[in-house]
């Protein structure tokens, strides 16, 4: 209980205690040598008392005068107040000769023991009656008694043991309140002391004592706040580690959960090991890792890989390696096999070398290794058809060549197989229709191939078979009639029965050959041969194309220079008008100057600027000649306004989007008209690319450019596009002009076609007049103009100045 008590109010106890055993000793001492003192009192008195007695007695009894000596006692008695209060004197026979004072006590009491008779026997009955022996008469001897009061005695002593107590009890309370006052002063910084360990304990870290004072209790507050300080920066260190602790736990938890991996741990000195829930989960196991031991994981490894990864682990162990990561597959618990990728890191004991302990995860990669096998499928097969793509294909022909280096004699074969006219599938019935012809192509090739056999798609309407070990050169041959023929059969596309016709290019390969890549070439320019054939579909590849193709690579890389350096000239060959004779324009025609005598022509070098995509710079750069000169002859005076120039227009630029803005900047840089251009364009590419043509031709006659078509008439039934696609002018092929004189028929053609144009409000040029006749002859047919070597040839720009002052006096000649 009283460890309960706060420590003022247990010293306030124990001082107490000690102050009041302390004072009661005192006190008791006192009242002990108060009650000797007045025991020594007593018996003074009553020695005195019984002395007077014996001399009042011994002056009285002897002659029996006693009636005096109660008088003389009666005095005495009254002059003695509170000491003597009675006197009795009794002789021997008990018979009371004389009664002094208490009138009323009729008997006698006994007497006190004498020897005995202290303060605090008297004191009960503040009177105490002493018996002492005395002569009478006669020498008869009796007694007298008498009574001392001790009132006034144990008055004394009363007042003193009060006095003492309430000195005692002064000093009792005063030292309470000094005690108490210096309990206060002590125990008031431990109190505060006391409060600020409870706030603390209760968190409140920023609590301070005040330091008043430098006694020792002062300074046991400085060192409390020092310490709280301390405790507080400490907490505060403790919190901030915690916190960060925290965060980098939920980091970590977050990144596993994200990371998706199993962790695994494995004590080696104990061969006990730990696998978290997640790594049980992959595995497709219960979440009791208890169930699984190192043993039964390793029996789980795929027969293949198991063995790679005892090795790796192995390594690993020995400090071959500075991480365990092995990709490889185990057993789920579903019966199949999944990909994981197990990482771990040993810990070893520093003393003896050797790895103590493991951890690590396993990360699920099945669907990783599904789309890496997908994604190697995928780029060693073509997505459309799923056969080899080029890669792949060339991959298993250097296989093959290799193969055929180790065994003599043996003979294989490249086919390249070409569709033709793809590109009219696409255009017509789109490019869904396409994909499905191309996918039926791939399925009966398929179909054909001989076990060992390699397929594959090379390129957008090309593939590729490579024929293994065939006896004879031509085994290939057959092969190809045979895929011709199964390819040309009806196939259903979108409604429309189509007979995909093919040409087929093949080369013969055996030992020697080094590089895939040549006999992919070669069968392709055996193809490329077989389609500019109007004989052959299927072309077996010689030497001679191969250097063919080496010419061909070197004209293009001429061509490419020549753009670069604008070799390339513009002449031009004079239209006029057949009625009067009048020059009315020129046709630029594009000529390539050499250095030698060899010359290459427009028929070589333009398709070559087709196929390779540079015929629309070519055509920028006549377009751009074109408009110099006639500047240059208008501003001479030698060209009027009437006089225009009219400039070829590819296929292949109509792709182009912003093709009327270049043609218009490029006439408006050298200050001319968009009249003072006219552009001519085929009637094949009308025909095949009429929505493409329609809307790029809008553009250029919005903008004020005349259209012409050219080679009307050459072999396209269709004239339904005269009245759709924007033109001005059609030109008649020269193939109808050539023979106009001699052939009736043809004379029928060319006239109705004029007749047709004029109705629909366009003029007519017929190129290609070579004779008068012919002249004569269209000039009847109300044919508008006309141009050819009758007039003259294409001529080059520093000639065209000559020629049309000729031309402008032998006119005038033949007026006048």
């Amino acid at each position: 209980m009283l460890s309960n008590l706060s420590i003022r109010v247990r010293l306030l106890l124990a001082s107490t205690v000690v102050q009041v055993a302390m004072l009661t000793l005192l006190l008791t001492n006192s009242g002990r040598l108060m009650n000797e003192a007045t025991t020594a009192s007593l018996n003074t008195l009553i020695a005195q008392n019984a002395g007077i007695l014996n001399v009042v007695t011994a002056t009285f009894v002897p002659q029996g005068r006693y009636n005096e000596l109660q008088d003389a006692l009666g005095e005495l008695l009254n002059e003695t107040n509170e000491g003597l209060i009675y006197v009795r004197i009794v002789d021997s026979t008990g018979q009371t000769r004389v009664r002094a004072g208490l009138p009323e006590m009729l008997a006698l009491p006994q007497p006190d023991d004498a020897s005995a008779l202290n303060f605090n026997s008297g004191a009960q009955h503040n009177l105490i009656h002493i018996r002492r022996p005395v002569l009478l008469e006669r020498n008869q001897v009796g007694y007298v008694q008498f009574g001392v009061s001790v009132s006034a005695l144990s008055l004394a002593k009363q007042r003193i043991l009060n006095q003492g107590i309430a000195i005692a009890s002064a000093e009792v309370l005063l030292t309470l309140l000094l005690l108490g006052a210096v309990g206060y002063l002590m125990t008031r910084n431990l109190g505060r002391l006391l409060r600020g360990s409870q706030a603390i304990a209760a968190g409140q870290l920023s609590h301070r004592l005040p330091e008043q004072g430098k006694d020792e209790l002062a300074q046991l507050c400085q060192h409390f706040n020092r310490m709280a300080e301390a405790l507080q920066s400490r907490i505060h260190e403790l919190e901030t580690t915690a916190r960060q602790l925290t965060i980098s736990e939920e980091r970590y938890a977050l990144a596993t959960r994200a990371a998706n991996d199993g962790l695994w741990d494995w004590d080696i000195i104990s061969d006990r090991t730990y696998f978290a829930p997640r790594f049980m989960e992959i595995l497709g196991l219960p979440a009791d890792s208890s169930l699984v031991t190192r043993e039964t994981l390793i029996e789980h490894l795929h027969p293949e890989d198991r063995e790679a990864f005892r090795l790796r682990l192995l390594a690993h162990l020995k400090r071959e390696s500075a991480q365990l990561m092995v990709e490889h597959r185990i057993l789920h618990s579903d019966g199949s096999y999944r990909w994981i990728l197990t990482c771990g890191i040993a810990v070893f004991d520093p003393v003896s070398g050797r790895a103590v302990r493991m951890a690590g995860s396993i990360s699920d990669i099945h669907l990783r290794k599904r789309a890496e096998d997908q994604l190697i499928h995928d780029a060693l097969h073509d997505g459309l058809t799923g056969l080899a793509n080029r890669a792949l294909f060339v991959e298993h022909l250097q296989n093959t060549l290799r193969h055929a280096d180790r065994v003599e004699g043996s003979l294989f074969a490249v086919l390249h197989v070409n569709i033709e006219r793809f590109h009219v599938v696409n255009d017509s019935l789109g490019y869904s229709a396409g994909d499905d012809l191309l996918r039926l192509v791939a399925s009966r090739i398929r179909t054909l191939a001989r076990p060992g056999d390699v397929v594959g798609r090379i390129g957008g309407d090309q593939f590729a078979v490579l024929l293994n070990d065939i006896a004879e050169a031509g085994e290939a041959i057959r092969f190809s009639e045979r895929l011709q023929t199964h390819l040309a059969e009806n196939a259903e596309l979108n409604g429309h029965a189509l007979y995909p016709k093919t040409r087929i290019g093949v080369a013969l390969g055996s030992g020697g050959f080094h590089n895939a890549e040549d006999l992919m070439r070669d069968a392709d320019n055996a193809m490329h041969r077989s389609r500019s054939s109007t004989e052959s579909t299927i072309t077996v590849f010689q030497s001679a194309m191969h250097q063919q193709v080496m010419r061909d690579l070197q004209l293009e890389s001429l061509l490419r220079a020549a753009l670069r350096e604008e070799q390339l000239v513009a002449h031009f060959q004079p239209i006029v008008d057949l009625s009067t004779g009048l020059t009315i324009g020129f046709e630029a025609l594009v000529r390539w100057p050499q250095a030698n005598t060899r010359q290459i022509g427009p028929d070589v070098f333009v398709p070559l600027a087709e196929s390779l995509g540079l015929v629309h710079d070519l055509g920028m750069q006549m377009l751009d000649q074109s408009c110099r000169c006639l500047k240059a002859w208008r501003d001479h005076g030698l060209a009027n306004d009437e006089i225009s120039i009219s400039v070829n227009l590819s296929a292949r630029q109509l792709t182009q989007l912003d093709l009327a803005d270049q043609i218009v900047a490029c006439i408006e840089r050298h200050d001319l008209p968009p009249g003072a251009l006219k552009l001519e364009i085929t009637e094949g590419t009308l025909v095949t690319r009429k929505e493409l043509a329609t809307s790029q031709l809008g553009k250029l006659r919005a903008k004020g450019l005349k259209i012409l078509i050219d080679d009307f008439g050459t072999g396209y039934s269709s004239l339904s596009y005269l009245h759709s696609i924007p033109c001005d002018t059609i030109k008649l092929d020269g193939s109808f002009i050539r023979e106009i004189v001699r052939d009736t028929r043809l004379r029928a053609i060319v006239g109705a076609s004029i007749h047709l144009a004029h109705e629909l409000g366009m003029s007519v040029v017929a190129e290609c007049i070579e004779t008068s006749a012919q002249a004569d002859l269209l000039r009847e047919l109300n044919c508008n103009f006309g141009q050819g070597y009758l007039f003259s040839p294409a001529i080059p720009a520093d000639k065209v100045e000559a020629w049309l002052t000729a031309r402008a006096s032998t006119v005038q000649r033949s007026h006048a």
